[in-house]
C-alpha cells in the first residue's frame, strides 16, 4: 500500500477497489478461456466445500489481524495523548517554581512541544524519524539540577519528575510504535490467502460470465478494502489514517496563548501615555 499512501481516504479505496475486482475478473476471464465449462459444473460439489473451508478459514486470520491492527493503533494513539499530556502537567507546574526556573521550563516545553509537531511527526508520516534525546533530555537537566528552596518547591519538584517520568515512557513507546510493523509471516498470510481465496471463487460456473464477473469482481474488493484497513491501521504515524499530533499542538498554543497574556501589562505599562492633544 505504500505506492497510494500519499492519496486520501477516499482515492485509495477507490484504487484498491478497481485494482483488486479487475485483477479478480481478469483472472476469471483467462480461468474460463482455458477451463471448459463442463469441467467446472462436474467439480462443483467438492470446490463449494473447498471454497467453504478456505474462506472461513481467511475470513478468521483476516478479523483476527485488523482486531490486532486497531487495538495497536489505539495503544498509539493513547500513548501520544499521555506523552501531550505529561507535557501539559510540567507546563502547569512550572507556576510552583521561582520565575527564573519557570522561565527555563516553559521555555523547554514550548521548543519540545515545536519540535515534535513542527518535525518529528512529518518525519514520522515519511519513515526519516530518528529518535534524540535533545528536548526530553533538555527538561531532565532542568529539574535534576534545581535545589530546592523550601518544602512547598520540593512538593512541585517532585510532581514534575513523576509528569518527567510518564513524558520519557510515552516518548519512547512512540518510537517503539513507530519503528515496528505487522510481522512479515503475517503479511505473506493476507497477500497469499488473498490470491487463493478469489481463486477458489473461480471454480464455480454461472450461465453469464457477466453474473459471476460481478460476484468475483464485489468479493475481491471486499477482500481489497480489508487489507487495505489493515494496512492503514498498522502504521500508526503514516497513511490516511495516523494518529494526529493535535495533543502537541494544544500545549504549543497554551504555552503561545500565555505567553502573550504574560506580556501584555508589561507593554502596557511600558508605553508612553498619550498626550491630551491627541499628538
Amino acid at each position: 500500500m505504500g505506492l497510494i499512501d500519499n492519496l486520501g481516504t477516499s482515492a485509495q479505496a477507490i484504487v484498491v477497489v478497481l485494482f483488486f475486482a479487475s485483477a479478480s475478473i481478469f483472472g476469471l476471464y483467462i480461468v474460463r478461456r482455458t477451463v471448459k465449462v463442463e469441467a467446472l459444473r462436474e467439480d462443483h460439489d467438492v470446490a463449494g466445500f473447498t471454497f467453504g473451508v478456505v474462506g472461513a478459514f481467511y475470513g478468521v486470520v483476516l478479523a483476527f489481524v485488523i482486531v490486532a491492527a486497531w487495538d495497536r493503533f489505539d495503544r498509539a494513539d493513547a500513548k501520544a495523548q499521555a506523552e501531550a499530556l505529561a507535557l501539559s502537567d510540567l507546563y502547569s507546574l512550572s507556576f510552583g517554581f521561582r520565575p527564573e526556573l519557570r522561565a527555563q521550563i516553559v521555555g523547554a516545553v514550548r521548543d519540545y512541544a515545536s519540535q515534535v509537531v513542527n518535525h518529528e511527526w512529518r518525519e514520522m508520516a515519511n519513515f526519516t524519524y530518528e529518535q534524540s534525546l535533545d528536548g526530553e533530555g533538555k527538561l531532565w537537566r532542568i529539574l535534576l539540577d534545581y535545589q530546592p528552596q523550601n518544602a512547598r518547591e520540593q512538593t512541585v519538584l517532585d510532581k514534575s519528575l513523576d509528569a518527567m517520568d510518564q513524558l520519557s515512557d510515552a516518548r519512547r513507546l512512540r518510537y517503539v510504535y513507530y519503528n515496528e510493523d505487522l510481522p512479515s509471516v503475517v503479511w505473506i498470510i493476507i497477500y497469499v490467502g488473498a490470491i487463493i481465496t478469489i481463486g477458489f471463487s473461480y471454480f464455480f460456473n454461472t450461465k453469464h460470465f457477466r453474473s459471476q464477473a460481478i460476484m468475483c469482481g464485489t468479493f475481491a474488493a471486499l477482500i481489497g478494502l480489508t487489507i487495505m484497513a489493515i494496512a492503514e491501521l498498522s502504521g500508526p504515524y503514516q497513511g490516511a489514517i495516523n494518529v494526529s499530533d493535535a495533543p502537541f499542538k494544544f500545549v504549543l498554543n497554551l504555552v503561545d496563548k500565555n505567553s502573550l497574556r504574560a506580556y501584555a501589562p508589561e507593554i502596557t505599562q511600558g508605553s508612553p501615555a498619550p498626550s491630551p492633544s491627541g499628538h
